[in-house]
């Protein structure tokens, strides 16, 4: 079956296909009302922007879209500065976009992107994103990062550099384990479940060989923000039994919890072992210093960055590949034995 076209899109949405090409470029007005007609038209088609052009033509732009879905944490900042590293070296240009960790928006960006003909694109994606399949089968290159995609016989389809999520998370809820803690929350986050995912199962399954039982509300889920992990410490200490031990899932929830804690003069680590997943760029500012998984984002993104250069240099050769990178902790002075 052939790709659907802009004059595809054009009659169906009974619209020019010039105001179709407006929509896509928004290079001038279009109304609410048409906008919602074209969009829809799009997702019925599963119509990309310019993939018959492609698929005839490679035009060059010798421009690279990076795409996070929160610029405000550090650990992105320093993945797309090492990303930003090795394209300028390879004479691409980056073009660096933020999704506030939502697919709409996302969606809306790999528009953007592919119609200004970017050479490849490297996102951590805010989830299992259908559209970038349907990019990704026009062999305009993508690499995930701190993301994979896996199919339901969990094979490779689009390239990926991730941490061992799952590694990570039992390799630190063990840790706690061996200090005597029983009672340790987790702080998941809903927006994206492919990280929530394996870093739960992660913590789950170091409970269950360890033989104690998983207490529900122990786990809490919010979002990724300060915002968040702020709010479910608070709840979690207003319960009626609290833990002696907090695992956040990502480093701004767990700055978030430091907050918290330290408002409700709740001492660290005597009163409250406190660890996370990502590390903290700014760290030695941190009374005591957080014990983490060490997510290596200048590494992930240099061989993001990599990966993608050679898929471009080598377009034939498109057999989906994942790296991952070992879990290993960095242990500081935020968790005790409890008492």
């Amino acid at each position: 079956m052939k790709n659907p076209t802009i004059k595809d899109v054009a009659t169906k949405a009974n619209v020019s296909t010039a105001t179709v090409s407006r929509y896509l470029n928004n290079s001038s007005y279009v109304s609410k009302e048409v906008q919602q007609k074209i969009s829809k038209v799009i997702d019925e088609l599963d119509f990309v922007p310019n993939c018959v052009a492609r698929s005839l033509k490679r035009t060059e732009t010798n421009t690279i879209g990076i795409v996070v879905p929160d610029l405000s944490n550090v650990s992105f900042m320093d993945t797309v500065k090492a990303i930003s590293d090795v394209v300028t070296a390879s004479d691409y240009q980056p073009i660096i976009l933020n999704t506030e960790e939502s697919i709409e928006k996302e969606e809306k960006i790999l528009d953007v992107l592919v119609s200004k003909r970017v050479d490849g694109i490297i996102i951590a994606s805010a989830g299992k994103n259908e559209k970038l399949l349907k990019i990704n089968s026009t062999k305009l290159p993508i690499v995930l990062f701190d993301r994979d995609f896996c199919n339901s016989d969990d094979d490779i389809i689009i390239d990926s550099v991730i941490n061992d999520n799952f590694i990570g998370s039992y390799q630190m809820i063990n840790y706690l384990i061996s200090l005597g803690h029983k009672k340790i929350a987790i702080l998941c986050s809903e927006n994206n479940p492919i990280l929530k995912n394996d870093r739960l199962r992660g913590y789950i399954k170091a409970l269950e060989h360890n033989n104690i039982a998983i207490d529900e509300n122990y786990i809490l889920y919010g979002n990724y923000a300060f915002e968040s992990g702020y709010e479910l410490t608070k709840k979690l200490i207003m319960q009626p039994l609290q833990p002696t031990a907090i695992f956040s899932v990502n480093n701004l929830m767990a700055l978030g919890t430091v907050a918290a804690l330290n408002e409700m003069n709740i001492s660290i680590p005597d009163k409250m072992s406190v660890c996370a997943f990502g590390v903290f760029k700014y760290h030695t500012i941190l009374k005591p210093d957080l014990t983490v998984v060490n997510q290596k984002p200048s590494e992930l993104g240099r061989i993001a960055a990599e990966l993608l250069i050679s898929r471009i240099k080598n377009p034939h050769d498109w057999k989906p590949k994942k790296v991952v990178l070992e879990a290993d902790i960095i242990m500081q002075n935020s968790c005790a034995r409890p008492r």
